[in-house]
């Protein structure tokens, strides 16, 4: 059975859109307008999901094809609306420094080119922001305002676009690979309770696998009541030079469910096809690190299995610690594996009644100790609470989520504050 199989790589735009531009010879911003910007940014701050749900009522009306761009599931528990305000807002607070918010920036950046965003898609945005913001604003948006925000978001485009256009340049003249193409399940298997499953992929239509370092992600695209839905998923293990395997979480008692992840575990089976867009993402190994820390909260242990493997494969692993926190050991995917090469008492487990607490994570750190989380939101901000009591800096923690950071732009802003003030 083949499903998905056309590409439908290109999200069609309609009619030309005109609050914003991808001219660069309008890609210009006046301190004035810089002052209008910073002055009027606490009200995206504090009404930043309410405008942002305006803007994504109307784009979505005007033009429901980009639907497919986004996480559905986001969409509705909102997420996805308090990400975008967040984002558009610490730009704007920072509109005088935004290379300070690169390396966050470019995170974003590897999700859009792995959604196969588009420079055409941006001017899009731009004019149901404003339009959002026009809204909300009532007769107090005068059109100073809003040349402002339009000045503003032109610039943060700008940035986004160049640094999402070499991610597409990346991977070669083979334009087919700057889409979605269709990758064959080789083996589905069970791993773990929840249920757990692992997915093995190839590629047979004669084109590239594309190499990745551990840490990255691949991301699906499914079909499913006549709408495209996306989902990234981490690669487990280091590059074999032919294949990709991930593993997926049956998603039954998350409201609203997941729809990728559920659809895949129970109507996709071995030699059928998904569509797939090639490896991003920017979480990865410290190399030079001394010591490195795992910590994983359920299914988050795929992208850190990776990251162990590699260790392992360039015998570092005794550098490893890791902890994962499940509700049963048989929750606990890829436990035999990693138990076998971490070194004694550098894996442990913490299953349901037993608690993680500062103690156990003061036990590992260093002062040249890099921490990896990945789990859900409120788990990792109490980790990094704990880190932050043991005065770990924030430099050598580096996270992973699986939805929308509500907090990846503000934590550049306040790692940029503590690097000034040393």
């Amino acid at each position: 059975m083949c499903k998905n199989i056309e590409p439908n790589n290109e999200v069609p735009v309609g009619e030309t859109e005109t609050a914003t531009t991808n001219d660069t010879s309008k890609m210009s911003i006046t301190e004035e307008q810089k002052n209008i910007v910073r002055s009027t940014a606490p009200i995206l701050k504090e009404n930043g999901k309410e405008i942002t749900s305006i803007f994504y009522k109307h784009m979505f009306a005007a033009h429901p094809e980009l639907l497919n761009l986004f996480n559905q599931t986001n969409q509705k528990i909102g997420t996805q609306p308090l990400a975008l305000a967040n984002t558009v807002y610490f730009a704007a607070e920072n509109i005088d420094h935004l290379h300070v918010l690169i390396p966050q920036i470019k995170l974003i950046a590897h999700k859009h080119r792995a959604l196969i965003v588009l420079p055409e898609h941006y001017p899009i945005v731009g004019k149901y922001l404003l339009l959002a913001i026009k809204e909300f604003l009532g007769e107090k948006a005068t059109e100073e305002i809003l040349d402002a925000w339009a000045a503003a978001y032109n610039i943060i485009a700008k940035i986004f676009i160049d640094l999402e256009q070499q991610l597409y340049d990346e991977l070669g003249p083979d334009e087919r690979d700057k889409g979605f193409v269709p990758l064959t399940i080789i083996k589905k298997e069970n791993i773990a309770s929840g249920p757990i499953v692992a997915l093995t992929l190839e590629r047979r239509d004669g084109g590239k696998m594309h190499n990745y370092h551990p840490g990255q992600y691949i991301t699906f695209r499914i079909k499913k009541d006549g709408s495209f839905h996306n989902r990234h998923y981490s690669l487990l293990e280091p590059f074999d030079g032919k294949t990709y395997r991930i593993a997926i979480k049956d998603e039954i008692d998350q409201e609203p469910k997941g729809i990728v992840s559920n659809e895949i575990i129970d109507n996709y089976k071995e030699g059928d096809t998904i569509l797939t867009s090639f490896p991003a993402g920017t979480f990865a190994l410290i190399q030079d690190a001394k010591h490195h820390l795992f910590i994983a909260g359920g299914i988050g242990i795929t992208p850190l299995s990776s990251l162990i493997l590699e260790l392992h494969k360039k015998n570092q692993i005794k550098s490893a610690t890791l902890i994962h926190c499940v509700p049963t050991k048989e929750h606990a995917a890829f436990s035999n594996e990693l138990k076998s090469i971490l070194p004694e008492n550098q894996y442990l487990l913490f299953c349901q009644g037993e608690k993680l607490g500062k103690d156990d994570l003061q036990k590992f750190l260093t002062p040249d100790t890099h921490v990896y989380i990945c789990s859900s939101i409120p788990f990792m901000n109490k980790l990094e609470d704990y880190l932050a009591e043991c005065n770990h800096p924030s430099s050598q923690i580096h996270t992973e989520v699986f939805q929308p950071s509500l907090s990846v732009l503000k934590n550049a802003v306040k790692d940029q504050a503590t690097t000034k003030a040393l």
